[in-house]
């Protein structure tokens, strides 16, 4: 007999069906239609419905649940509190980090490059990103903080098109991760925080260029 998703599967199964696109931003989440599509019954889908509303991935109106849609403002407050968190875990990694961490780091941005080079498709690109990121969190050493930017990522996948779908921001990620990265072995705590606050500047100016191309955006 098959075994039942839990939950926590459901939330995942939700989360990477709305990263990949198959449910838009703003798109409407019938019960019924889910328990049918996802082959579940009601009580395991409303707790993973509940737990992404209480996540902020979700949101109820008056015609019922449906992904939460980000607005401009949305966008910018996101990577104004990403600027502030990611730049005091790339201080704190600099500082911090061992050698075996630091090595992490730095392998996994020499992959990129290679990736680049290899002409790898934008979701394979932005995968190895959250894996860039992630290493620097956990290379901070502050558990707090880590737990934070984990929360703050689940509202990510809200965001719609990877930016490595824009071009230009394939050539420039790369680059401005070997900052960070040199910034960090060399363990030069500022000039890490620095190069990642850059970094999350560009990405915000990016990400708003992809919002305003967006058809599917309705301004307030």
């Amino acid at each position: 007999m098959p075994r039942r998703p839990a939950p926590a599967r459901l939330r995942r199964l939700i989360l990477a069906a709305i990263q990949s696109g198959a449910l838009a931003p703003g798109a409407r989440l019938k019960e019924v239609d889910l328990v049918t599509a996802l082959a579940v019954s009601r009580t395991p889908l409303r707790e993973a419905l509940t737990r992404l509303r209480a996540e902020g991935v979700l949101e109820r109106d008056e015609d019922g649940l449906r992904v939460r849609r980000l607005d401009w403002r949305d966008v910018r407050s996101l990577y104004e509190l990403r600027g502030t968190l990611e730049s005091m875990a790339a201080r704190l990694a600099a500082q911090n980090a061992g050698d075996a961490e630091r090595r992490v780091i730095a392998d996994i941005c020499h992959a990129e490059a290679e990736l680049v080079n290899g002409g790898a498709i934008p979701e394979e690109l932005a995968r190895h990103n959250r894996q860039f990121h992630n290493a620097i969190w956990q290379a901070a050493g502050n558990r707090f903080l880590s737990e934070s930017l984990e929360r703050l990522s689940r509202l990510m996948v809200l965001l719609g098109a990877t930016a490595y779908s824009l071009p230009e921001r394939v050539v420039a990620i790369p680059r401005e991760h070997d900052v960070i990265n040199n910034a960090i072995q060399t363990r030069d705590p500022q000039a890490a925080a620095n190069a990642m606050q850059h970094h999350l500047d560009t990405a915000l100016a990016a990400r708003l260029s992809l919002l305003s191309l967006s058809v599917d955006t309705e301004p307030d």
